[in-house]
């Protein structure tokens, strides 16, 4: 993924201008209309960790030990199993529900680890907001975590953020791939020290204005610096999850960070009240922090947190200023800072970082040097926890859902995501394709092949790409039509991402299967072939194709790449 001053926002230009570039013609004749609705029966799971009041994991409960609500409406649990280490048990399956991406795994597998319980974790570092003595300090316990944490088919991925988002290493089975970008890391540059100046910089042009009108602007100016920079980290990482949505297993993003403000610049205000007295400002007291209040990301922090949920991501949050934050007892500073200040700037963010967590089912870290067992924390959730599943209903609508988690009867803490999107087949199998692009799926339960064909020049100096999908017949679900005739039909998804790292839309095309009842018989290893033409840019191009099949919503993917040039 290459760097960018703005990467996702970028991106998002990328989306809608790439549509020129990138076009799917269809060779096939007309589609006709539906002949035949799906039913799509699925299971929406939900991990949940269960500990006494120490936190100490709870074991050993069965299915009818929860209680499981969905906008506060009770559901019935329909699959459960319980994991310590990589071994599920006490598995409770529904036979008639598909399951989810990540729900049950076969009981015949269970000596194995499936792929739904295998773990990809993604380490975000907030270069932007940590003093870099503060972030080598977690790095060290983190390298650690990395060497236990990891077992045969896990994945980590890093990447780090400093107002723009770089992934410094995609997944990779390699742990020490990871403790050495951490060393890398380790070596470079955090904005950390610069924040903490533009701090103290606020803080002595306050204590010099004449008027409190004058020292509020100034808290205003510095409130909505911080809030720039807020909404960049925020879209960052939103954009970085998204392009997780499609990838399976138990995904966990541990980030390290000591921004994500609450109420951008709550420090400043609460600086103008502690100089009100000093400054003779009578009559003011109070009042500039209800100013500051104006200055809101509440909202912003729960979207981080739900667009976590959507995506299947738990967060864990370290604030890695520890029992060091707010310390302003330094050689720049004129005067020492009130504690109500320092005090202010601390909570500031670690409310963010205890809500994303709390909304996630995860936990966070904060006001302790104590990383290591911060670490031993997300590691015991990783090996203890409990997989619940309950029935959806046939409608996929891409609306968001609460969820509520309790085990009847005992006074256990019990953590869960707290909110989830059911979404609609063409958001799924989108989501999955672009995460295809990026990290490669694995499943193609319907044995799609793909295979491109050679460019040929178009105008503007783009390329036409042919692109054939082959469909094993004997795949697909065919439903008789009349007498003589088993109709089916099937979606296919495309997307293609350029050198840079720049992505098309998700291209989607319908397309319906006609064949002869009486041939069915000598269907078996022929493949149908839906033929695209795709227009890209010259160089070397990713393709990503997803088919989903209308009947049964089996689906399968492939990826290619190509160098698209003149090979005349």
């Amino acid at each position: 993924m290459k760097s960018r001053t703005r990467p996702f926002a970028a991106l998002a230009v990328a989306l809608t201008t790439l549509v020129s570039p990138f076009a799917i013609a269809q060779k096939q004749a007309p589609q006709e209309p539906k002949l035949v609705e799906s039913i799509d029966v699925r299971v929406i799971n939900v991990d949940v960790v269960v500990t006494d009041r120490k936190g100490n994991p709870v074991t050993g409960l069965t299915k009818d030990d929860f209680e499981i609500l969905e906008n506060g409406v009770p559901k019935p649990i329909s699959n459960f199993y319980e994991v310590e280490g990589s071994k599920p048990k006490n598995v409770v399956a529904d036979a008639t529900a598909a399951p989810a991406p990540n729900a049950l795994p076969e009981p015949q597998r269970i000596g194995d680890v499936p792929e739904s319980q295998k773990r990809r974790i993604i380490f975000y570092v907030d270069n932007l907001s940590m003093a870099p003595f503060n972030r080598n300090r977690v790095f060290n316990q983190m390298k650690e975590f990395v060497k236990t944490v990891m077992r045969p088919g896990d994945e980590a991925m890093v990447a780090t953020f400093n107002r723009s988002l770089k992934v410094r290493v995609p997944f990779t089975r390699d742990p020490v791939q990871i403790q050495q970008m951490f060393d890398a890391i380790a070596g470079e540059t955090a904005m950390g020290m610069s924040n903490k100046s533009e701090q103290t910089q606020m803080q002595d042009r306050i204590r010099d204005a004449q008027t409190y009108e004058e020292a509020v602007s100034i808290a205003r100016n510095y409130a909505s610096s911080v809030e720039h920079d807020l909404r960049q980290s925020a879209s960052s990482l939103t954009g970085l999850m998204s392009t997780l949505a499609g990838v399976e297993g138990k995904k966990i993003l541990v980030l390290t960070s000591e921004g994500f403000p609450m109420q951008p610049g709550r420090e400043a205000f609460y600086f103008i009240d502690a100089m009100s007295a000093e400054k003779n400002w009578g009559g003011v007291a109070g009042a500039s922090m209800l100013e500051g209040m104006t200055f809101d990301s509440s909202r912003l922090i729960q979207d981080i947190a739900k667009s976590a949920n959507a995506n299947g991501i738990t967060m864990y949050a370290i604030h890695a200023a520890g029992l060091t934050g707010g310390s302003e007892m330094s050689a720049e500073n004129r005067t020492a800072t009130p504690f109500t200040v320092t005090q202010a700037a601390v909570s500031n963010t670690q409310e963010s970082m205890q809500l994303m967590a709390d909304m996630t089912g995860g936990i966070a870290s904060t006001s302790t040097n104590n990383f290591d067992a911060a670490f031993k924390k997300i590691l015991r959730d990783l090996d203890s926890y409990y997989s619940l599943g309950y029935r959806a209903g046939t409608e996929r609508v891409d609306r968001q859902r609460y969820l509520s988690v309790r085990v009847k009867g005992k006074n256990y803490i019990v953590r869960n995501r707290q909110t989830f999107v059911e979404k609609s087949t063409y958001a799924e199998m989108s989501d999955r394709v672009v995460a295809n692009l990026l990290y490669r799926v694995k499943a193609n339960d319907l044995g799609i092949i793909a295979r491109v064909g050679t460019p040929r020049p178009a105008e503007d100096g783009n390329f036409v790409v042919p692109l054939d999908v082959q469909i094993p017949i004997e795949k697909l679900t065919l439903l008789p039509q009349g007498d003589t005739e088993s109709v089916g039909g099937f979606e296919v998804y495309v997307a293609v991402a350029d050198r840079d790292g720049d992505m098309s839309d998700v291209s989607r095309k319908s397309h319906q299967v006609r064949i002869p009842t009486a041939d069915l018989p000598k269907m078996a290893g022929k493949y149908y072939t839906y033929t695209l033409d795709l227009l890209m840019a010259r160089g070397l191009n990713k393709i990503s194709v997803g088919v989903v099949d209308s009947i049964s919503n089996q689906d399968g993917f492939a990826r290619e790449q190509i160098i698209a040039q003149d090979l005349r």
